[in-house]
């Protein structure tokens, strides 16, 4: 293929990418922050977040019950997780509700940058405290993303 041929192939397809809105080889190598950020992997997110959003839609539930629950954990400070009341410096959501007319609450973790649901679940209000369960399950499924070697036993 001549020289010429092959320039005006790439400028048709760069353009194309850009009318398209597609990623160029430069925002896939790392040029675009904002391409960067979403192809960061779920694993990656949980193993390295720091701040926590706790978001309800019920009327049954309590964030600050939640931070309370979550700040109790030796895990958590271990971590060096915080707790925040402003969701634009989140790296995690946790977003709690009620099923509606049960008492099964359930609660997805989720990326807030994507949307993305990174981790979820499910407990009934009958075995204890709704925010010490949330808060014990969403230990349990963090810290296999976390460091291996913690010198707290966990619960």
């Amino acid at each position: 293929m001549p020289p010429s041929l092959r320039r005006l192939c790439t400028l048709v397809v760069v353009s194309f990418c850009a009318l398209a809105g597609l990623p160029t080889t430069a925002a896939r190598a790392g040029q675009n922050p904002e391409a960067a950020a979403v192809r960061t992997t779920p694993a990656e997110t949980l193993r390295t977040a720091q701040t926590i959003f706790i978001r309800t839609k019920s009327a049954y539930f309590k964030p600050a019950a939640l931070e309370q629950a979550l700040l109790d954990r030796s895990e958590v400070q271990y971590w060096g997780l915080v707790i925040s009341r402003d969701e634009s410096d989140a790296d995690l959501v946790i977003e709690v509700d009620r099923k509606l007319f049960t008492n099964i609450f359930v609660y997805s973790v989720l990326d807030p940058r994507t949307n993305r649901v990174l981790i979820s679940g499910k407990i009934g209000s009958l075995g204890g405290t709704v925010e010490g369960q949330i808060a014990n399950g969403f230990v349990k499924r963090l810290r296999p993303f976390r460091a291996v070697n913690s010198p707290v036993q966990p619960k």
